[in-house]
């Protein structure tokens, strides 16, 4: 460790941490709506036992700094060993609500590795930016429409597990500069609430937050799958579709379902006549 410290490796890392743009508010907000697209039978048990979920994600988020930040952090490697640590206990078994807390663990990694700040370190701005876009996240958690972008087979079905978080951490690095460019667009820092919805800060929080809450979803069925969980099969889409399936619950329900009912009645008044047998 002393070694490490003299390359300057360790303080990069506990900056990395102290950089994250993903709080617990924020954290616990995309996990809990997450369950929404998790197997059903393991998102009751998640709901069964909501209180290990959330201890889970507290010490997911007072895990070691190394844990949780991108190379030379080892949060790749981290989240590796949480999928097949729970894949592990499931078919063991150990209790669901013991699993249920190591997915709540898991959760606070999956959203580490779609968080661009914590995946990026080379912006040497970042420090004067970053609790301020921790801040702006948090205050538009309420207007950001959170997307399931549907299953990932090679994921779910085949257990590329590698492959689903190395693309994680890339797009990661790819989102990562412009947080940056919007907080230094004038030329100098600006100030966080000054930043609309139409800045590029809020397009960057609402894909990666929806791509860490399909990831979670995607992992937790590979996971439920490993102990002969049931996994439903992908909704339809249309045909001809081409990309992912995009998919989030409607708020409130139809938009007219409150609405006086006039018109005239689709069915006709008339009873219906059945044909003869």
């Amino acid at each position: 460790m002393t070694g490490l410290a003299r390359r300057g490796v360790v303080p990069a890392l506990v900056a990395a941490v102290l950089s994250i743009g993903w709080s617990e508010i924020t954290v616990r907000h995309v996990a809990w709506t997450a369950v929404d697209f998790v197997p059903p039978d393991l998102a009751r048990q998640i709901r069964r036992h909501e209180k290990r979920f959330d201890a889970g994600i507290r010490r997911g988020m007072a895990a070691p700094p190394a844990w949780r930040a991108g190379p030379p952090g080892s949060l790749p490697q981290a989240l590796e060993a949480q999928v097949k640590r729970c894949a592990d206990d499931l078919r063991r078994p150990v209790p669901l609500d013991d699993l249920v807390e190591e997915l709540g663990f898991l959760a606070v990694l999956v959203l580490d590795a779609n968080d661009p700040l914590a995946v990026g370190h080379d912006d040497e701005r970042e420090a004067s930016y970053s609790a301020a876009y921790q801040r702006y996240v948090d205050s538009i958690l309420g207007r950001v429409k959170l997307v399931y972008y549907g299953q990932d087979h090679d994921l779910v079905h085949r257990g590329r597990v590698n492959d689903t978080v190395d693309v994680a951490v890339a797009r990661s690095l790819n989102l990562y500069p412009f947080v940056g460019q919007e907080f230094y667009r004038t030329g100098e820092l600006r100030e966080w609430r000054s930043l609309d919805d139409r800045a590029v800060t809020f397009g960057v929080a609402g894909v990666a937050l929806s791509r860490g809450l399909t990831d979670f979803a995607n992992f937790t069925a590979f996971i439920w799958r490993q102990g002969g969980g049931l996994v439903p099969t992908p909704r339809p889409t249309p045909s001809g579709h081409v990309g992912p399936t995009i998919t989030r619950t409607l708020d409130g329900g139809f938009p007219e379902r409150d609405r006086p009912a006039r018109g005239k009645p689709v069915m006709p008044n008339e009873g219906l006549r059945l044909p003869p047998p």
